[in-house]
């Protein structure tokens, strides 16, 4: 089985090396990730600028390949670049940082998977609790066990490991979270006297839905969230497609 393999932290990023070495049991894996840090990017792709590709090794000693561009950019330059058939698998991560309802707007790791799931390919993105990041074997050998338990068809799914004990985590499957970002600015002062802004979160907001990713991470339990990247809201596409006697026609002039 051929394997993508990238993150959104670089070829130094957290469990990088640990999730190849463990991706080798079931394949082929090839890795391609940003050249530096590109948090929080988005589905951000590059076309205003050429793409410089180079190769580092991993803190195992191993050879990857590295890109200028964002996570999204290195799935697409690896499926249309790099090999010579399309894989079987497209894998992102681990990020440190859980991706968790409207972070997945935000996430690069997340952002490389869709990127996977627009060529039809089954892609997992994978993410943890900060509070794993010095315990990324474990982490992996959870994303081991995820593995097994998805099924082998195309699909996209996002995968938050919460932070870890001494019992293995339940498993849920769940839908992302609908509720707004819980997001607030800081206002500071630079030694100049001069304004300036830091994003961070907010603690307010009410508790997230029992059947959302949220609410399973929040439970100590694995959260499993199918996405697609079909963004068409379908109950109101039905509802536009209806004319005002209710049968189906669409929008009259």
């Amino acid at each position: 089985m051929k394997i993508v393999l990238t993150n959104d932290d670089g070829p130094h990023g957290p469990g990088l090396s640990e999730l190849r070495r463990a991706l080798t049991g079931l394949g082929e894996v090839t890795v391609v990730c940003p050249a530096q840090e590109r948090s929080g990017v988005g589905h951000a792709i590059t076309y205003l600028a050429p793409l410089r590709v180079g190769t580092v090794r991993l803190a195992d000693g191993t050879e990857a390949r590295t890109l200028s561009g964002t996570p999204a950019d290195c799935v697409k330059f690896a499926l249309l670049e790099l090999l010579d058939s399309p894989p079987e698998l497209v894998v992102s991560g681990p990020n440190v940082g859980i991706n968790a309802g409207a972070d997945l707007f935000y996430s690069g790791t997340v952002a490389a998977a869709l990127e996977g799931g627009l060529y039809g390919l089954r892609s997992v993105a994978f993410s943890t609790n900060p509070g794993n990041a010095d315990r990324m074997e474990s982490v992996v050998q959870q994303a081991l066990r995820v593995l097994r338990l998805l099924p082998a068809a195309g699909c996209v799914f996002n995968v938050n490991i919460p932070l870890l004990g001494e019992e293995e985590p339940d498993v849920r499957f769940t839908r992302q979270s609908p509720a707004p970002p819980g997001e607030t600015y800081t206002r500071q002062q630079d030694p100049r006297g001069r304004p300036h802004y830091w994003l961070g979160s907010s603690a307010n907001g009410a508790p997230p839905a029992p059947d959302t990713d949220v609410a399973a991470v929040a439970a100590g339990c694995i959260s499993i969230t199918p996405l697609r990247p079909d963004l068409t809201d379908m109950v109101a596409l039905e509802q536009l497609g209806r004319d005002a006697s209710g049968r189906p026609g669409g929008l009259r002039a």
